[in-house]
């Protein structure tokens, strides 16, 4: 039952995050398509950004919410019990670990892409740096 019930979240998850990428790929890609612009480096780096942030809005986040939540579950579900208890707790531990070193890595990829752009670029005072046709490339 518990299998069967596992193996339904992740089709679901799997089939709804493909969902999401099939309808994102015109925010993805800035370039080449009917009525925009020719692709230059720049648009390359913004793809590559674009791609960083939806990963990041679109999995990691979700991922991050499911886990918070099947961490509760194990302790409201305990029992009293040490080792579900202990469980519970080294799971959302992980989980707020793995979400700080993503944050992290966010913000570094994000700022280095960003000043490959515009340098001098700040994530947390500016959006990303817009490719202008004929000054980045």
């Amino acid at each position: 039952m518990k299998k069967t019930l596992f193996v339904l979240v992740l089709a679901l998850a799997l089939a709804l995050t493909l969902a999401a990428t099939a309808s994102a790929q015109s925010f993805l890609v800035p370039c080449g398509n009917p009525g925009q612009p020719a692709c230059t480096p720049c648009h390359l780096i913004t793809l590559a950004n674009n791609t960083i942030n939806f990963l990041f809005k679109m999995i990691i986040l979700p991922l991050a919410a499911l886990g918070v939540l099947a961490s509760g579950i194990t302790l409201l579900t305990s029992g009293g019990s040490e080792t579900q208890s202990k469980k519970g707790k080294d799971m959302l531990r992980a989980i707020i670990i793995g979400f700080f070193v993503a944050i992290t890595a966010w913000a570094l990829l994000n700022t280095l892409l960003g000043n490959l752009v515009k340098p001098g670029y700040n994530y947390l005072t500016q959006d990303f740096p817009a490719c202008v046709t004929g000054q980045n490339e």
